[in-house]
């Protein structure tokens, strides 16, 4: 019997009336195509014959469909509908990963899936996605590196973990690399109990083991140990710590009211913008500054006794590249951007669970904002290797 098309959609209308119509209907439409392709497949296959079906399921309307999937004797057909479904189930999961990037748990997950989907992925569904991210955030953090980087970046953060039933803060040590073609990456994460030197002596010499056998300038704050740790691993390798960090520890030792007036002296002893700034004359202000605040002695004291050879390194290159070299803004942007992520989760309920959050960012940077060359850096070819 054959039906107008007048009559087809009425019938159609029949079943989409049902409770679950649309889901009737999409699964009798996807049927009928599979049937239909396995019939012209077998018309240019005339040794072969049909042979039953399998089942299968789909996304539906806030459930699964089944399907009755076409199948041939010799195993030669497959439907060329299935290819759609494989690609839906390789984007959902891509869209669990990026969820679970952006702090969400795998119970959060789950119930979007089920809002959108219905009950499609339960818990432990949704778990065996987190542990692939695991793999291939490990597979990430263990990738080869480039043989030398123009700049490290190094910085600690610090995350509350969950570790024998209690919560307590652990340092997750995190490296920036500035590449040879002026692109950066992350290329260390890696989590101790406490922030040391020889913590810190291990993540680099991880990063060695990775490939990196030179580093044309270290960045860093005043970190515990880090100092000797770089001078260890990366021999005779300049080391410029933070000048944010130094200002800041230095207007709080003055008063209110004097502080802004200190930070204008402190400016005008790195003066990274002039050309003509110098180690020398860079010396010869911090005399004038010392003097001039000699009413602080604490304050002078501090001045006096500070490592300015590291924070004034910067002074020995271009200008040019001065503003991004004598601060640590770059990791610390990053580090921001991974306690944004971490924040969503609260505290973390493993070691596991926060450096796959700082990996998944340190992914997600290294595709976008970190993939733009920073072409500054080709005016200065200390930085270069076997410079």
């Amino acid at each position: 019997m054959e039906l107008t098309k007048k009559q087809t959609e009425q019938i159609l209308s029949n079943f989409l009336d049902n409770e679950n119509g649309l889901n009737e209907v999409l699964g009798m439409m996807l049927n009928g195509m599979m049937l239909c392709e396995r019939q012209e497949f077998l018309k240019t296959d005339k040794s072969n014959k049909g042979n039953g079906y399998r089942l299968g399921k789909v996304f539906g309307h806030g459930t699964q469909v089944e399907l009755r999937i076409p199948r041939d004797r010799m195993s030669r057909f497959t439907p060329t509908i299935l290819a759609l479904f494989r690609e839906q189930e390789s984007y959902l999961r891509e869209v669990s990963f990026q969820l679970y990037s952006k702090g969400l748990t795998t119970r959060d997950i789950g119930d979007v899936m089920d809002t959108i989907y219905g009950k499609r992925y339960s818990k432990s569904t949704i778990s065996n996605f987190s542990q692939t991210f695991y793999e291939q955030m490990e597979a990430w953090r263990e990738h080869k590196l480039e043989e030398h980087y123009l700049a490290l970046y190094i910085d600690g953060l610090q995350v509350k973990v969950r570790r024998k039933g209690e919560y307590q803060n652990e340092c997750y040590y995190i490296i920036m690399g500035l590449r040879q073609d002026y692109r950066r990456e992350i290329i260390a994460i890696e989590t101790m109990h406490t922030e040391s030197s020889t913590g810190w002596q291990m993540v680099l010499e991880s990063i060695k083991e990775r490939g990196v056998n030179t580093v044309g300038l270290v960045f860093s704050d005043n970190l515990k140990g880090l100092d000797k740790a770089v001078a260890n691993v990366f021999t005779k390798t300049p080391h410029q710590l933070c000048v944010v960090h130094l200002q800041r520890n230095l207007r709080a030792l003055v008063r209110e009211k004097d502080k802004k007036e200190l930070s204008e002296d402190i400016r005008w002893i790195l003066s990274p913008d002039d050309a003509n700034n110098n180690m020398g004359k860079a010396r010869n202000r911090i005399k004038e500054i010392a003097h001039k605040w000699r009413s602080y002695k604490t304050l002078v004291t501090k001045i006096k006794q500070t490592n300015w050879e590291m924070y004034l390194t910067y002074l020995r290159y271009d200008r040019r590249v001065r503003r991004m070299i004598y601060t640590t803004n770059w990791i610390e942007r990053f580090n921001k951007s991974a306690r944004r992520t971490l924040k969503i989760r609260g505290a973390m309920p493993s070691e596991e669970s926060a450096i796959a959050l700082i990996t998944s960012v340190g992914i997600d940077k290294g595709k976008k904002k970190y993939n733009y060359p920073i072409y500054n850096f080709k005016f200065e070819p200390k930085l270069a290797k076997g410079s």
